[in-house]
């Protein structure tokens, strides 16, 4: 990178960590404000006198819980998704083109909270004892639900995607699969530009859903044998089967969090007189204030597995390709598109970051 490029890859960083930390402290406000006020209570009063089965008054609690949260973080989201987005020159989309994708976010994520809480609800009154183990079993299930459908129906729902007709990049990178007894579905193009620089590739989906993704940004600004590099990165965590691992862990992570949240609301919440059982509709905040709290205290250790898996993956797309130099190009390339922090802070490093930060990336893939 550029001076002036790292000066502002840093400055678009620090605020972006400010942003995070905000909405994450907002967030855990909002929801020990909903209890400590009363809103909860009164809520959960209004949808309980209603003479409709328990998943009828769920969805109707749910659904004014989610509009306040919603509205009270929605500063801090404009902030972050809009302004500072444009501000550093990352997005193109203009207001009314944010606001529907917000939209379709809002929708979405709302739909698929529903069943979350619809199927846990049922889970804690169906088995009130073995509970936890039970719904770590069914989260594992969601997720690979969730990776199967997500090139063939949600990546749909918010960008536009058609197969990639690039005589010489498409059967490039498919070989690429082959080569390592991935065969994917086809290449895909993925057209992020009306949206943002930013530029990505990626292998998803599983079995007859896998296919090969690439942004159009991408394709745009990189060569041929960079976005070679950037596809074999995503191949390595599909040979080292990073997706079974985090699932694994992913389960094994809700069954410890939700089992000490089981023991936390049975010894303390309840006794508070905050929630009569598992299942008291008035007590929802103070259960996901809980689980966000057991969450967070185990962060670090998700974000320091990703972050090995991701060291892994870059020593195979060097490896496979045999570019040391396309590959530390393509990331130098991704880091100024994206505007990488490129020496972020140890603890931000510890706390947020997925991924190795970039310019150590660069460093040992030009030394490779």
């Amino acid at each position: 990178m550029t001076t002036n490029g790292s000066t502002e890859a840093r400055r678009y960083a620090r605020l972006r960590y400010r942003v995070a930390l905000a909405e994450l402290l907002g967030s855990l406000a909002i929801l020990w404000g909903y209890q400590a006020s009363g809103c909860s209570a009164a809520v959960a009063s209004r949808a309980d006198a209603w003479a409709a089965p328990f998943g009828i008054r769920l969805a109707a609690y749910l659904a004014v819980f989610g509009v306040v949260h919603t509205l009270l973080l929605f500063p801090l989201r404009w902030y972050s998704g809009f302004l500072l987005e444009h501000r550093f020159g990352l997005s193109r989309l203009r207001v009314g083109g944010w606001f529907v994708r917000e939209g379709k976010q809002f929708l979405l994520s709302g739909a698929f909270g529903l069943l979350v809480m619809e199927g846990w609800y049922a889970i804690v009154r169906q088995w009130p004892a073995s509970w936890p183990v039970v719904a770590a079993i069914g989260w594992v299930g969601i997720s690979v639900v969730l990776t199967r459908i997500f090139p063939t129906w949600l990546l749909r729902m918010f960008y536009r995607t058609e197969p990639l007709r690039d005589t010489e990049i498409a059967p490039r990178l498919l070989a690429l699969c082959d080569r390592i007894g991935l065969p994917a579905l086809g290449v895909f193009r993925v057209e992020l530009g009306r949206e943002t620089r930013k530029a990505n590739a990626a292998l998803t989906g599983l079995g007859r859903t896998r296919r090969v993704l690439v942004s159009d940004t991408l394709l745009e600004a990189f060569p041929p044998e960079e976005i070679e590099t950037v596809l074999a990165h995503e191949l390595g965590h599909h040979v080292h089967r990073h997706l079974l691992r985090m699932l694994a862990l992913s389960g094994a992570g809700a069954w410890i969090a939700l089992t000490l949240v089981n023991y936390w609301v049975r010894g303390w919440a309840i006794p508070a007189g905050l929630m009569s059982r598992l299942d008291d509709l008035r007590g929802f905040p103070v259960l996901m204030l809980a689980l966000s709290v057991v969450g967070l205290v185990g962060l670090p250790v998700q974000q320091a597995v990703s972050r090995a898996f991701e060291w892994q993956a870059d020593r195979f797309a060097v490896q496979l390709t045999k570019q040391p130099g396309a590959f530390a190009s393509a990331l130098k390339r991704l880091g100024q598109l994206n505007l990488a922090d490129p020496n972020p802070p140890a603890w931000i490093v510890w706390l947020l970051y997925d991924h190795p930060p970039i310019s150590q990336r660069i460093r040992v893939a030009e030394q490779s």
